[in-house]
């Protein structure tokens, strides 16, 4: 039973993996690794320099 179960959610996240990478791979960005560069400007705010 475990191991059906266990088959079975591995299916469902390859499919929304799948699903995702598709979408993510024909847009101009990428959502969970893109971030844009912070300017200079903000050095002086951090807490460490």
């Amino acid at each position: 039973m475990k191991g059906k179960l266990s088959k079975a959610v591995a299916k469902g996240m390859v499919s929304v993996l799948n699903t995702f990478l598709r979408a993510d791979a024909n847009s101009a960005a990428c959502v969970i690794t893109y971030q844009p560069k912070a300017p200079k400007e903000l050095a002086r705010y951090r807490r460490t320099k």
